[in-house]
């Protein structure tokens, strides 16, 4: 039997309404069907061994974590350098002070009634070489007593801002690319090596699969569209109610000989959903949106 399989990865908790959420199509083979007598699929993600993924899977995984953890204009994120007196001979030490800062941070939260703080760490090594770290964290602790807590240099707390389109994309961007691996003794870099830090008690993204509702036909039309065909956007929005798409990716497994996409959207907020026609400018051509 043939059938397109949609996964959602919802940045949310349980069964949740999430306001940001990934969405993958495969085009699925299978003789027996055994993939759909399963039917619909709802289940909490657990946090992947990061050695085991490959660097698009692990951006991903960090991208619905921090979407479901962290908000804009309420949380901070930290940016921490070691000064020339405090510079760590090693990245082990580097690490441990790091955890020392968190550690004295909750000393603080606890004494004001607050729980510890949940956070994910993103380790960076500089072009000349430099350990420093940034840290997405809850706000609920002020900024001046953040920044006054790290003695080993320099910190800037400052809040996050969310777009209203692309939410915490350019700050996941930026802390994504602190994710590059430090170098090994014989000069290369250890690809495997961990990422990113995260904190217990974060919210952990969940998975739901089912059939789509984008026929096998329909399915293949749109992806020989570019990725920014209203065609295309319309067909992906239409099958996820309530959500306009941030972004498309699309990639042709030449293995398997099937087709693959890739889906950021957002949920609608004060927005209608009718419409009535929508325009393939690249094609010149009108179209029911309903397709």
């Amino acid at each position: 039997m043939n059938s397109i399989r949609r996964i959602r990865r919802h940045a949310s908790g349980m069964n949740k309404k999430s306001e940001f959420m990934q969405v993958m199509y495969l085009d699925f083979d299978s003789p027996t069907g055994d993939h759909l007598r399963r039917g619909r699929k709802i289940y909490k993600e657990s946090m992947p061994k990061q050695k085991k993924m490959n660097e698009k899977r692990a951006r991903r995984y960090f991208e619905a974590l921090i979407e479901a953890n962290f908000k804009g204009g309420r949380d901070l994120v930290l940016h921490l350098t070691f000064d020339k007196n405090n510079y760590p001979e090693s990245e082990k030490e580097a690490k441990k002070r790091v955890q020392c800062f968190l550690r004295n941070l909750n000393g603080k939260r606890k004494r004001r009634g607050l729980g510890n703080a949940k956070y994910i760490i993103v380790f960076e090594i500089s072009k000349r070489g430099r350990f420093h770290f940034h840290i997405i964290m809850d706000g609920e602790l002020d900024r001046d007593t953040v920044e006054a807590t790290w003695k080993y240099g320099f910190c800037n707390a400052d809040r996050l801002k969310a777009d209203p389109k692309e939410g915490l994309t350019a700050i996941i961007n930026y802390l994504a690319k602190g994710g590059n691996n430090p170098k090994t003794k014989d000069g290369e870099r250890s690809k495997w090596e961990k990422r990113w830090i995260p904190s217990r008690g974060l919210t952990r993204p969940w998975i739901s699969e089912a059939k789509s509702s984008i026929s096998r036909k329909r399915f293949n039309t749109i992806v020989e569209l570019p990725e920014d065909s209203e065609l295309f956007v319309a067909a992906i929005e239409k099958d996820n109610a309530g959500y306009f798409v941030q972004s498309i990716e699309k990639s042709y497994n030449e293995q398997t000989g099937h087709w693959y996409i890739f889906c950021r959207m957002r949920l609608k907020k004060n927005i209608s959903t009718k419409q009535s026609t929508c325009v393939d400018k690249k094609r010149g051509v009108i179209l029911k949106c309903l397709l």
